[in-house]
């Protein structure tokens, strides 16, 4: 089974990797994620956990914890996918939401991931206006922990 850490700036690279390599992103959507990566400073600011098993980074969720709660990332290896890590690691993310008192965690999702977001109890709100170089509307959920 997977083990769930905070991780911690030497887990950048890896947490990059995974998510640049993820099949969700092929086709048009590659291009969210063109530019973007994960920084040692978004690892010290906000609430990284990474899902490793032998070393080897399966999965990892990245909550914002100050100002407006908010689930940014979230991603599990291809190779990963369909032996329950996505539940494992959202469960998780519920939970540390819960246990900082949260009322609320905001979920501005990937589209072809709605359909998970809704099955883990997370509730449609509306959706983001396309801007630059993502175009399409992004669902926007909202979480009680």
């Amino acid at each position: 089974m997977e083990e769930l850490r905070r991780a911690v700036e030497a887990d950048v690279p890896a947490l990059n990797a995974l998510m640049h390599a993820s099949r969700a992103y092929d086709g048009d959507y590659r291009a969210m994620l063109d530019g973007y990566f994960v920084t040692p400073a978004q690892v010290a600011r906000d609430l990284v956990v990474l899902a490793e098993r032998g070393g080897e980074a399966l999965g990892f969720y990245s909550l914002i914890v100050e100002g407006e709660p908010e689930l940014d990332l979230m991603f599990v290896a291809d190779a990963a996918q369909g032996r329950d890590l996505g539940r494992r690691l959202f469960n998780d993310m519920r939970n540390q939401a819960r246990a900082r008192g949260f009322t609320s965690v905001r979920i501005v999702c990937h589209p072809p991931a709605l359909g998970f977001y809704r099955r883990m109890g997370a509730v449609q709100v509306g959706a983001t206006e396309p801007t630059g170089r993502v175009t399409w509307a992004r669902p926007v959920l909202q979480l009680a922990p």
